[in-house]
């Protein structure tokens, strides 16, 4: 059962940890020299971004994930430690990746599903946000949608191929987006991987969940649960 578990948290921690580690590392830099001043309205409030420790007290408990074995919460890696590959073939996907690897946030926060029925496992990142940052990092991620289709890359096990395929969002928070990303992998009849991405306030949350061999959906349940944690502390 040990093994196991350890088998359960190396696979889900590979996934949220970098997006699948689909996109290069310097994201944050090029987004800084290149986006124009921003024209955005104000920000509904004048309070500071949540903090990480805030982020993680939001997070979920073990006990309150009952089809998970575990849902450990972590802090983002290390600059150190973070992969360097190169960006993916197609920018606008590269430019969405960045938003999911929340690289303007104020802070963030991982949560991994360890579930019981799923050895594929899932994850969570909650990012706080500066000013109007989470409404233009929300705009980045909608306008990326519209033109990343498919794109090449290269990740730990060499390079692949993926597919994205835009959904329709659950009716949470502000506004949210939802899309599959799909790897064809004939031995196991190919790989799959659901986002939920959804700004509420200025936060956002962002829910992954992998499967092999048939569509992946993060439970919409949870999805509702932690979006109205995160309304509510910025409402306090």
């Amino acid at each position: 059962m040990a093994t196991l578990a350890k088998r359960w948290k190396s696979v889900s921690a590979a996934m949220v940890a970098g997006a699948l580690v689909i996109s290069g590392c310097s994201a944050a830099e090029r987004h800084r020299s290149t986006a124009s001043p921003t024209t955005a309205t104000p920000s509904r409030t004048s309070r500071p971004p949540l903090t990480a420790e805030q982020l993680k007290a939001l997070a979920f408990k073990d006990s309150e994930v009952p089809q998970a074995n575990s849902v450990p919460v972590q802090d983002p890696l290390p600059e150190t430690q973070k992969p360097n590959f190169p960006p993916v073939s197609d920018a606008s996907c590269q430019r969405a990746f960045d938003v999911l690897h929340a690289e303007t946030s104020a802070a963030h926060v991982i949560q991994i599903f360890n579930w019981k029925e799923n050895l594929m496992g899932g994850g969570s990142t909650l990012a706080s946000y500066e000013g109007v940052e989470a409404r233009e990092a929300f705009r980045r991620l909608q306008d990326a949608l519209k033109t990343c289709k498919s794109f090449t890359g290269v990740a730990w096990a060499g390079e692949y191929s993926a597919k994205i395929t835009v959904e329709k969002a659950p009716d949470v928070g502000d506004e949210a987006l939802s899309f599959h990303l799909i790897m064809p992998m004939p031995e196991v009849g190919g790989r799959d991987e659901h986002h939920v991405f959804v700004r509420v306030g200025d936060a956002t949350a962002h829910f992954t969940e992998l499967n092999l061999g048939q569509k992946a959906q993060f439970p919409v349940d949870l999805v509702k649960q932690q979006v109205d944690r995160l309304s509510s502390a910025q409402h306090r």
